[in-house]
């Protein structure tokens, strides 16, 4: 008998706000390229690297962060050190702060002198009536906006993953765009996808103190464990759907309502993977890096999630 093992990576996660996906059809699709757009409000958001390949992702909500008031203290101008309160409202409408130490700058400007941080900070409210950007200011020039979403990646594992879990990402939802192989993420949310839309309405109406954003995944092709012969034939296409199946089945999203099953579910792919002879997938999905950890109600927050799923023989 057979007895196949494939290994399955979700690949790199990237994390970008879910009202901003439709702008991937713009984004870069080179390795180091840089590109700014303009989302439909005017506002530019900042694009760097390959953005081409994404395949697989994941619909995930985490608090929106405000900036406490007159909490900044720029301390260090000559290394670009700050602190300051974040807080959120959590789900049960208690107030919850971190503090954060040593925030590096994550904005400077390069001249004949080197390196230089801004000469002033501010507290913002980009948002009406909720501080939730800084404003770096550098002489005379226009002055520059991060939002505090933006500031998580600044901030030291500590805070992130080990003191607080107002940074983590629950996943609401998984979903693919392969169609050949060609067919891409912002192909499919991009025009506008029903889930998408009932989650941002949810948002906008309901839980106003969480924000979306659209975890991206590339997956890479499969691997084989060490028993069986060097390949299997499977086309990419049918690798992303079941990739996609396998992280549903054990994240088990509430939003997904399809493939909860699998591979228990007599489907096209689970009788597919029997009839090649694989018994067990090894499934691997991975936090977005310097962000916060994926969970869901089902699984509990892991930087690198690893699923061991066994195959019924179907007969």
């Amino acid at each position: 008998m057979q007895n196949h093992i494939i290994k399955l990576d979700a690949g790199p996660a990237t994390l970008v706000p879910l009202v901003h996906v439709p702008l991937l059809k713009s984004a870069p699709r080179k390795e180091g390229e840089y590109k700014t757009i303009a989302d439909a409000a005017g506002d530019l958001c900042h694009f760097y690297g390959d953005f081409s390949g994404y395949h697989i992702y994941m619909i995930a909500t985490t608090y929106k962060k405000r900036i406490v008031k007159d909490s900044l203290n720029y301390h260090d101008k000559k290394n670009g050190l700050f602190s300051l309160l974040l807080e959120v409202t959590l789900s049960n409408g208690n107030i919850q702060q971190v503090e954060v130490n040593d925030c590096k700058c994550p904005l400077f400007q390069v001249d004949s002198l080197g390196v230089r941080f801004p000469d002033k900070i501010s507290v913002e409210a980009f948002s009406p009536g909720t501080p939730d950007s800084l404003k770096f200011h550098f002489g005379d020039q226009q002055p520059k906006f991060r939002f505090s979403s933006s500031l998580i990646p600044e901030l030291p594992a500590s805070i992130r993953h080990e003191t607080s879990e107002i940074c983590d990402l629950k996943i609401e939802y998984i979903g693919k765009s392969v169609g050949d192989g060609s067919r891409e993420i912002a192909d499919r949310l991009g025009d506008g996808h029903s889930t998408e839309t009932a989650i941002l309405n949810e948002l906008s109406y309901k839980k106003t103190n969480l924000d979306a954003y659209a975890i991206l995944y590339k997956p890479g092709e499969l691997t084989i464990g060490e028993y069986g012969p060097a390949s299997v034939a499977i086309s990419f296409p049918d690798i992303v759907d079941i990739l996609e199946k396998s992280l549903i089945s054990q994240f088990l999203p509430e939003k997904n309502q399809k493939s909860r099953n699998f591979p228990n579910d007599m489907s096209k792919p689970a009788k597919q993977l029997a009839d090649l002879g694989v018994r067990n997938l090894h499934v691997t999905a991975k936090s977005p890096l310097n962000y916060g950890l994926l969970f869901t109600d089902e699984i509990e927050r892991q930087k690198t999630h690893n699923f061991n799923i066994r195959i019924p023989s179907f007969r």
